[in-house]
């Protein structure tokens, strides 16, 4: 399991949004550097639906296994890259690590792969 990356602690960066299923708490945040390329770029409500996306289940293992993800998001044509961090603190933190403009992506061996898709209109 992975603790917070990179020297950081659980409230670097920009917090994104606070979610729970079933009394289990989330936390998604980016970088300051990167909320910052992102917000630019993409719409970060896109990116938070796509975490929320993996659905219970797969929350709950990636972040006990402290998981990297790729989010491949068909319909908006773009990848989400995610880490599940401070899992032996309880903090279920999910750190956005980037935004890729693009589906057909390369993914470093190691990180899950889930892909949405035909989700226009609602999930």
């Amino acid at each position: 399991m992975k603790e917070f990356k990179e020297n950081l602690n659980k409230n670097h960066g920009k917090k994104l949004m606070n979610f729970s299923y079933n009394g289990r708490d989330f936390a998604i945040r980016t970088t300051d550097h990167t909320y910052n390329h992102l917000e630019r770029k993409y719409d970060m409500n896109v990116v938070c639906g796509d975490i929320v996306a993996l659905g219970k289940d797969r929350l709950y293992r990636y972040a006990d296994q402290g998981d990297d993800v790729a989010i491949i998001d068909k319909d908006n044509d773009l990848t989400v890259i995610i880490t599940f961090e401070g899992v032996e603190t309880g903090a279920n933190q999910i750190r956005v690590r980037t935004v890729i403009d693009k589906s057909n992506v390369w993914i470093k061996s190691g990180t899950r792969i889930f892909e949405l898709k035909n989700c226009r209109g609602g999930f």
